[in-house]
């Protein structure tokens, strides 16, 4: 049988250079009490070790009227300890780049899971230049 916990080690100690904050959306009241309730974001997970990377997939683009919808596609690995759930807003920082995105259906393995990532942003269309 493997050990899955040496392999763990390796995985982290290689592999593992970004961090990501987890935050789960929640219901919560409204300030002045009443029972309008909002969306909050709940912190899950700070400065989790992981890995940001792409897998073969194209930028996908939806333009509107004010301009283009980004659509980045990417891939999270990291330990399978953490129960990241689909929806759950990933704040990621890789080589000193920040990304926002919204987790997608995790795929656990017993030494790492991957988790889709995915980005929505709106670029301007240049006309406001």
């Amino acid at each position: 049988m493997p050990n899955y916990a040496r392999l763990q080690g390796i995985l982290h100690n290689l592999m593992y250079k970004d961090t990501a904050n987890i935050y789960r959306l929640t219901h919560v009241q409204a300030d002045d009490g009443s029972d309008d309730y909002d969306e909050g974001e709940t912190p899950v997970y700070e400065a989790i070790p992981c890995k940001l990377s792409q897998y073969n997939k194209d930028l996908t683009q939806d333009k509107t009227d004010r301009g283009v919808n980004l659509i980045s596609d990417l891939r999270l690995c990291c330990s399978p300890e953490y129960q990241i759930r689909e929806n759950d807003i990933v704040e990621i920082t890789h080589n000193g780049q920040h990304f926002r995105m919204n987790a997608g259906k995790r795929f656990v393995y017993p030494t790492h899971q991957e988790i889709p990532v995915k980005q929505v942003k709106e670029a301007g269309n240049g006309f406001d230049d």
